[in-house]
């Protein structure tokens, strides 16, 4: 093996950094025709892609997916042919059958093409709608992986800049040139992701790495989407300039511009995406007309609360000498009828009690969840010790505190729950009240992803850029590219319309009219 684009340096005598060079797979030997390329799929890319993991799905499903993703990242470049199903099989570690199986799938889905004969084998072919895996990405979706995508290139440019050696950083700069001088779209995009990948790996992490590459992956071939040359020759200006910034030993302007390239490409990915969504809404609308699509739905749920409150009241009535958890378990076919009626919005809902009220815990959580709108419900299951370290207080959240303090529903977030779901949503509650004392909440989270849907088509029906906020002013939902989700607004800026409701938390919504 030859050392490839990093030499077999590093801190300590034989330690190798890492490789992430072209290595031939033993393909046939013909001549390679407009149709047969000589590449194949590189043992550092396959690695990447197809390294043993836990990933959920059918065994072929899994191999067809991620053949999928080595095909929209232009890392099996559009004509190419694959290695035999014997060869490709032992190297993404998986049974012929497997592999013929996933072959079949991206057939179906018009990703590769066989063709019989001398010259004959599995063909890569780029997709016909390359915009199509952007319809399965919602809005804030596309902000969340943009997120995460900044902070793993900028941390990886950071310390490429302090740790790569010359020789390292001079294969960066042949590898912004390979880019530069790149032609086709599937082309770019491999030039492109191995740039990416080539600096996490001068970064001297293999999880770094390892993550850039499976956040490529997700990407895909979106990377690239709709770009002309102009964009093009941008883009490559940009890398030379971050490649530069690591060559001058200079880490916070290298993450300062990796940061600012993933931003830039988040933001033209959620252009498109609105464009999309946009292109089918022609009717016009209006502020009202955005609050409304909101609030309906949560004027719904309210209520739906406000009957398990009652529910929970009626349950403490019928047992004067009082109540254990196993008796709440009489409240899960009003929580799990919740969760089905609502679960295009609704991903957890149950009743929370107040200290002191069950006869054998001190605190407690009738809480269930689901992870999709058809899943079965499942418990939450929290540390409830006050002497744990990981003890949930929550006695102490503001869905909890608002409504126990004022004997009112309360909408709390949008935030990260990361005590319990790890999600980004909302909390809607209500107090419940028995016998004049506050003796708990009954509750549902509102996942800010599902709600964005609700609201964007009444969202791109206006005629200006605009946005749905808190009260607060942070960020629900936005028709504009440059205002994101979970972001900040001053509302003393900008014109805003407020709802109202017959319940009055959704009376702190508002409408921001952008417009500069």
């Amino acid at each position: 093996m030859s050392d490839g684009p990093f030499p077999r340096t590093g801190p300590f005598p034989g330690a190798y950094s890492l490789s992430y060079e072209f290595i031939v797979l033993k393909v046939k030997t013909e001549p390679p025709t407009s149709l047969s390329r000589a590449v194949g799929l590189t043992t550092a890319n396959a690695r990447l892609l197809f390294a043993p993991d836990e990933e959920p799905g059918a065994r072929a499903d899994v191999v067809a997916r991620r053949l999928g993703q080595a095909i929209r990242l232009g890392l099996l470049i559009d004509g190419e042919r694959l290695p035999t199903e014997t060869q490709l099989a032992a190297q993404m570690g998986v049974a012929t059958v497997t592999l013929r199986e996933a072959l079949s799938t991206l057939r179906e889905r018009g990703l590769v093409v066989t063709r019989r004969g001398r010259s004959g084998g599995t063909f890569v072919r780029a997709p016909a709608d390359a915009s199509e895996p952007l319809r399965h990405f919602g809005v804030h979706e596309l902000q969340e992986l943009g997120d995460q995508r900044a902070a793993i290139s900028g941390a990886a440019a950071k310390l490429a800049a302090e740790r790569a050696l010359d020789e390292e950083i001079r294969r960066l700069e042949e590898q912004v040139e390979r880019l530069a001088e790149t032609t086709g779209a599937s082309e770019r995009r491999r030039a492109d992701t191995l740039l990416t990948i080539a600096i996490a790996a001068a970064a001297q992490s293999s999880r770094l790495t390892r993550e850039e590459a499976r956040l490529r992956a997700e990407v895909g071939d979106l990377s690239g989407l709709e770009l002309g040359d102009d964009e093009h020759r941008a883009i490559v200006r940009d890398r030379r300039a971050l490649v530069a910034a690591i060559k001058g030993r200079k880490p916070a302007k290298a993450r300062d511009l990796a940061e600012r390239q993933v931003l830039a490409e988040t933001q033209r990915l959620i252009g498109l995406r609105l464009r999309m969504d946009g292109a089918e809404e022609a009717a016009a609308s209006d502020p009202e007309h955005v609050l409304a699509a909101v609030v309906e739905d949560l004027d719904q749920i309210f209520t739906e609360l406000h009957a398990l409150a009652a529910e929970f009241v009626g349950l403490l009535e019928g047992a004067p000498a009082g109540i254990a958890v196993e008796d709440l378990a009489a409240l899960r076919p009003s929580v799990f009828s919740i969760l089905e009626r609502r679960g295009d919005l609704v991903s957890g809902a149950g009743v929370v009690v107040a200290p002191g009220l069950l006869a054998d815990a001190e605190r407690w959580l009738e809480w269930w969840s689901t992870t999709t709108p058809d899943a079965k419900p499942e418990p939450l299951r929290v540390n409830l010790d006050p002497t744990a370290p990981d003890f949930y207080d929550y006695l102490t959240t503001d869905w909890f505190a608002a409504p126990r303090d004022t004997l009112e529903p309360s909408m709390s977030g949008p935030f990260v729950d990361h005590a319990c779901t790890n999600k980004y949503a909302f909390t809607l509650s209500v107090p419940v009240i028995a016998a004049g004392e506050f003796v708990g909440v009954a509750a549902t989270d509102v996942l800010v992803a599902s709600l964005e849907t609700q609201v964007m088509p009444a969202l791109l029906r206006l005629d200006s850029p605009a946005a749905l906020t808190t009260a607060e002013g942070r960020v629900i939902a936005s028709n504009c590219p440059s205002v994101l989700s979970g972001e900040r607004l001053d509302l003393g800026e900008h014109p805003t319309t407020r709802s109202s409701s017959a319940h009055p938390p959704l009376d702190t919504l508002v409408v921001v009219d952008l417009t500069p």
